[in-house]
């Protein structure tokens, strides 16, 4: 069983990529799904791609339906944005963290529609990832040198490697 607990603002790190991830997301997708929201698990973690280990998840709801999945979320225990700069509320992120197997994991839940644009440039991004090693690694290597100079803060993090994610996203 999933219980979602408090989300914690820890400072960004460099993991490896490990296999638990995929088990957490699916683990998660079960217990957030309904006949109306279906869940993506996309991101690194999805993409075997080493970094934060932070489980991004699209919460696709159907056109019109977003408050449903926001209150959905709320009632699962998931929390508003841990950021300085949250996403705008059209398209807001709820953040929460589960133990499982005994380890504590970080939760982004992204609220996107069901076949927009967004989510199929998600799907594409993680299947240009897992198709292509070598910009894996390459990923890897930008996030390992974020860090290396002194990077910690999420939102500072997050700001230096978009510039990778969307030269990757314009190739697609």
């Amino acid at each position: 069983m999933i219980t979602l607990e408090p989300y914690q603002l820890v400072d960004a790190s460099f993991s490896p990529w490990r296999p638990i991830y995929l088990d957490v997301a699916q683990a998660l997708s079960d217990h957030i799904s309904t006949p109306r929201i279906e869940v993506l698990h996309f991101g690194s973690t999805s993409a075997k791609v080493g970094g934060k280990g932070i489980i991004d998840l699209s919460i696709l709801y159907f056109p019109g339906e977003r408050e449903n999945a926001i209150t959905h979320l709320y009632a699962l225990g998931f929390q508003d944005q841990h950021s300085k700069q949250p996403f705008p509320e059209h398209r807001p992120r709820k953040d929460a963290s589960v133990t499982y197997q005994g380890e504590r994991f970080l939760i982004h839940a992204h609220v996107i529609e069901k076949d927009s644009d967004e989510h199929h440039r998600q799907m594409a991004y993680k299947q240009y990832l897992l198709d292509n090693p070598s910009v894996r690694i390459e990923y890897e290597n930008k996030k390992r040198a974020i860090l290396a100079q002194g990077v910690r803060d999420q939102d500072a993090y997050v700001k230096q490697k978009a510039p990778f994610v969307k030269g990757v996203l314009a190739e697609l």
